[in-house]
């Protein structure tokens, strides 16, 4: 066909209308199809641009051609079954919250970029057949030390899922005396604080969480006391989840009041854990059992590693741990335990 017709019949014989319906019969059964343009150009025609393979739309101004898409690829639509996109990127629907489909417009699977938050915050979501449910890239990793106040957990738009690791302070060490016969003189450590894990979903969590971290327990503060035991940690969501908390490591009793050697110095007991999925004891500190010591040590090792060690935590002898004990030639107190933590990773 010609694609030249301009799809008005004049009166014509019969042998002459029949050729003439016949043409313009063809150019609609091939949607005028040619390699130029047709000659009579109306808005929301369609060519077909033979020339270069590409379906075209008369635009609503009937002063330029819209490109639908190309013959050779299925005019650039994906297949119901196994598409395949070669291309740079896909651009998605987007809009906030008030802007999701709704009724006869949203089905399962579908697929959107959720601008709520902004910026940094958007995220994408797919429909599920009942909710809309965030599809965040990677973990997010967020700590809370000890502070004087309490501080805030707030779960970043697109995260649905949430590991809480919440570790209390450790226990300090006492004090120690030292007596006559010079020599070093030792108290124990204090204990390592507890840990709770707990994994949360979005609904338990709720719009926030509070978290309280737990401060070290004090050193003893002169040669005759005790180390101070560490604080509590706690997690404490403001939705339907239970709250997580850790006791914390508690001090060492003051070594050597005597210079007998069974007046030992007792270590300090470990910090518990409550309501977790994981709740991990911390570690009791070592006993301190050596007095008025005035030996030697190994080439390399130097004789103040010989104190005895606070216990440990899940983080080994990181966050939480106790207060290595004291190892003196004179009669000091003893130092703190290290504070807690509590780290969430977000999903």
């Amino acid at each position: 066909m010609t694609n030249s017709r301009d799809y008005i019949v004049e009166n014509l014989s019969g042998s002459q209308f029949r050729a003439e319906l016949n043409n313009i019969l063809g150019d609609v059964q091939t949607n005028n199809s040619g390699s130029n343009e047709p000659t009579t150009k109306v808005a929301y025609k369609t060519w077909v641009d033979t020339a270069n393979q590409k379906l075209k739309l008369r635009n609503s101004s009937n002063n330029g051609w819209i490109t639908l898409g190309s013959l050779s690829d299925n005019l650039g639509l994906a297949p119901t079954e196994n598409p395949n996109f070669t291309g740079k990127s896909i651009t998605l629907p987007a809009g906030n919250n008030a802007n999701r489909p709704t009724g006869g417009d949203l089905s399962q699977g579908d697929l959107r970029l959720n601008t709520q938050g902004g910026g940094s915050n958007n995220y994408l979501e797919f429909y599920s057949g009942a909710a809309w449910l965030a599809l965040a890239s990677g973990a997010k990793f967020e700590v809370f030390e000890n502070t004087s106040s309490n501080q805030t957990f707030t779960p970043e738009a697109g995260r649905s899922n949430f590991l809480v690791i919440c570790t209390a302070g450790g226990g300090g060490a006492a004090g120690v005396t030292a007596h006559s016969g010079g020599g070093y003189w030792g108290s124990a450590g204090g204990g390592g604080g507890g840990t709770a894990i707990r994994f949360y979903s979005l609904a338990e969590i709720g719009s926030s969480a509070t978290c309280t971290v737990g401060a070290g327990g004090v050193g003893a503060p002169n040669a005759g006391g005790i180390g101070g035991t560490g604080q509590i940690s706690k997690f404490i969501p403001s939705g339907s989840g239970v709250t997580i908390e850790a006791s914390g490591g508690v001090g060492a009793s003051v070594g050597y009041n005597t210079n007998a050697a069974a007046d030992m110095s007792r270590p300090g007991w470990a910090g518990l854990a409550t309501n977790g999925m994981i709740n991990i004891e911390g570690e009791k500190a070592e006993f301190q059992t050596i007095n008025n010591y005035t030996g030697t040590t190994a080439s390399g090792i130097n004789i103040i590693h010989m104190r005895s060690s606070g216990g440990g935590t899940f983080w080994g002898k990181g966050p939480g741990k106790g207060a290595d004990g004291v190892w003196s030639t004179t009669s000091v107190g003893g130092t703190a335990g290290s504070k807690g933590i509590i780290v969430v990773l977000s999903f």
